[in-house]
């Protein structure tokens, strides 16, 4: 959400509140144009329903402070990390639970198969080959960056990037 459009939306709690303060004013001044349904919704809007309007955006704002903080944080361990510690420290540090895919949107493909590009080439100083690998992230659950399923072809494009 952007700044525009939360500023917007409080606005329109305060122009509601201010809508209703004349509404009231004229039901009282002039009885007898205000329909029946139209006091009963005046009688019925109260401050505490504008503070709960209010309430309900504070909480929007802080839910996308939190998730861009966590977005963030995110980008700056995904550039010196592996995928799968980047995945561990985020789970430490968030209330909600965080998949890869969770992971790829927060830190974008390329920072994703920049961090896997890592890994392909660690494996492949530690003598894992191409096909260990693939049945390794194949086994955990990470997603590739085309197909179904790891290949030792794919793993071995990624390894070859070093």
């Amino acid at each position: 959400m952007s700044e525009e459009s939360e500023s917007e939306e409080f606005e329109v709690i305060f122009v509601a509140r201010e809508a209703v303060g004349h509404l009231r004013r004229l039901s009282r001044d002039f009885p007898h144009l205000a329909t029946q349904p139209v006091r009963v919704a005046i009688d019925t809007w109260n401050e505490e329903m504008f503070q709960k309007g209010e309430l309900v955006l504070v909480q929007k704002q802080r839910a996308k402070a939190e998730q861009d903080a966590l977005e963030k944080r995110a980008i700056d361990l995904i550039e010196e990390n592996l995928v799968d510690d980047v995945l561990d420290q985020l789970n430490r540090e968030s209330t909600k639970e965080i998949d890869y895919y969770d992971l790829i949107d927060m830190v974008g493909k390329d920072r994703y198969i920049e961090a896997l590009t890592r890994e392909a080439v660690e494996l492949k100083v530690n003598a894992v080959s191409s096909e260990q690998a693939a049945e390794l992230w194949n086994n955990c659950g990470k997603p590739t960056v085309g197909g179904e399923r790891w290949t030792a072809t794919g793993v071995s494009v990624l390894m070859g990037k070093s």
